[in-house]
């Protein structure tokens, strides 16, 4: 599914792709790749004492957006007229899917305050925490959920991922693994290990994985892009190019592969693949964005 961009997502892919190979591989890049995955870079750990909780800014206004969501504001009106174990979580869940973690990271809480060992709560704080950038508080809600559900493929992804961010490979891959168990048909596990394989420095092994995951399904975006950014790190620029080419927005296939030029120093191409995507989509933003980045860089 469709990640969108944060600061602190970018902060993360640019250390990655300050320690990718330069002799003539291309690198690794995700921090503006639409729709794919945030990198996992490894993050420098801490002394095991847990950071304290930040001041949550507000992410959007909640009234707003239920105003627009009636599947939200159904879910609000029943959490208010009895609110139980089960209507915080729905609440909160909804919230998470539309982006607004500062309410859903309340209700997972009150959610909590119900059944401290309730899996799916303790599932959505950790992914929460993961999303802001606390790792060392969503460990051990993670760890928490695969003990209180050992066979929820939820709950061992969502460690894997936090792990993965930690930079603990090995233990990441084996919760990976154990959800590929858990759900044998699912592409997500998959996607996963192909990118632990690009994190790892693997593209031929990445690429394997976004196989299979395509397989299982070929129209997710991040699998898409996965494997386009295997097949460019290994130097199959047409590889990738097919792989962005899949999509159903010709704007967004034409951006990418104009970032994987700029990534591989071939700045002529990138630039008439952003073209393109402006032709393609006059409204697509990012498109515009990278051609007034280069047209600056080549004023100095």
């Amino acid at each position: 599914m469709p990640l969108p961009a944060t600061d602190h997502r970018h902060r993360l892919q640019l250390r990655a792709v300050a320690r990718c190979v330069r002799r003539g591989v291309t690198c690794l890049v995700t921090a503006v790749l639409v729709t794919a995955h945030a990198a996992a870079a490894a993050e420098p750990k801490r002394d095991g004492q847990l950071p304290q909780p930040v001041t949550r800014a507000k992410q959007t206004d909640s009234a707003t957006l239920e105003h627009g969501n009636k599947v939200l504001a159904l879910a609000k009106l029943r959490q208010q007229t009895v609110p139980t174990l089960e209507s915080e979580r729905t609440l909160a869940q909804h919230y998470a899917a539309s982006g607004v973690l500062d309410a859903a990271f309340d209700h997972f809480t009150a959610a909590l305050a119900y059944d401290p060992h309730d899996v799916p709560s303790l599932d959505g704080l950790a992914r929460i925490w993961r999303d802001w950038g606390y790792l060392q508080n969503a460990l051990p809600l993670a760890y928490q959920a695969v003990y209180w559900s050992p066979v929820s493929a939820a709950a061992h992804n969502t460690l894997g991922t936090v792990l993965l961010r930690l930079g603990e490979m090995d233990a990441a891959q084996h919760r990976f693994d154990t959800v590929r168990a858990l759900a044998p048909d699912a592409a997500y596990p998959l996607n996963n290990l192909c990118f632990l394989e690009l994190l790892r420095g693997r593209p031929g092994d990445a690429a394997m994985r976004c196989r299979e995951a395509a397989a299982q399904d070929e129209s997710a975006p991040a699998v898409r892009n996965n494997l386009a950014l295997a097949l460019a790190t290994s130097g199959d620029l047409d590889g990738a190019f097919a792989a962005f080419a899949t999509g159903p927005s010709p704007a967004v296939a034409a951006y990418n592969q104009g970032i994987v030029l700029l990534a591989a120093r071939h700045v002529d191409r990138a630039r008439e693949a952003f073209a393109r995507a402006r032709i393609a989509d006059p409204a697509f933003v990012p498109a515009l964005t990278r051609l007034k980045q280069l047209a600056a860089l080549e004023a100095h």
